[in-house]
């Protein structure tokens, strides 16, 4: 009999979650008062997804700082990659969400540049964390680097409230139950999405980790 993992069952439920989701997406947008409302439910969940990625990245590059296992970095590296794809996703979507509504897919106001500032920073880490061959200096420097950029997040959660910005925000939606509920749905599904690519990813990193070990010793035989 044909065992089942656990990515297995993660990714059909994440697959059924997104079903379900874009029908209630759907159904929430015919009957919506804004026609733009469909954006809603690609760039919202993608973009917590991103923050929720870039915070376990941070809290794993504080535990190897704690206790200096690899494990704790590979992780923080894992999930710094993965949000950067949903960050990736979420400023396609916020541009075109932006030509949309003020008529400029990029207009730089402080909620998309501090956004994009953000990208580029976690880009950094992960440049970083390639060209660094020595395994030790590569995990402590990308950890303390990981740290540093991790306060843009705050700073760009209060932008709206520091500057002025034409930045769209939840509250200007008439939040109605059926909104409510397909909003959840999709950033559900977008979570889950991520944690099966999260373990997936993982386990790929740690097998190549071990082939480069074997490789390593090979060689110095």
């Amino acid at each position: 009999m044909m065992q089942i993992n656990k990515r297995t069952i993660i990714l059909v439920i994440a697959v059924a979650m997104c079903v379900v989701a874009s029908y209630a997406a759907y159904a929430s947008t015919v009957s919506a008062e804004r026609g733009d409302i469909y954006f809603l439910y690609l760039h919202v969940p993608t973009i917590s997804v991103c923050y929720i990625a870039f915070s376990i990245s941070l809290i794993a590059s504080i535990a190897f700082l704690a206790k200096r296992k690899l494990v704790y970095d590979r992780t923080a590296e894992v999930s710094a990659m993965l949000g950067l794809v949903y960050g990736a996703v979420a400023l396609i979507a916020g541009a075109i969400w932006a030509k949309s509504t003020w008529g400029a897919y990029w207009t730089w106001n402080p909620k998309q540049t501090i956004t994009l500032i953000l990208w580029i920073a976690y880009m950094g880490y992960v440049s970083i964390k390639l060209s660094i061959g020595n395994v030790e200096k590569r995990a402590l420097v990308g950890a303390v680097y990981n740290i540093l950029a991790f306060f843009l997040i705050p700073l760009n959660y209060l932008s709206a409230m520091l500057w002025w910005t034409p930045h769209t925000t939840l509250s200007e939606f008439t939040m109605t139950p059926q909104i409510m509920a397909a909003l959840l749905l999709n950033i559900l599904a977008a979570a889950l999405f991520f944690v099966y690519l999260m373990i997936t990813t993982a386990e790929v990193k740690y097998l190549e980790e071990r082939v480069n070990v074997l490789i390593y010793k090979k060689g110095g035989m």
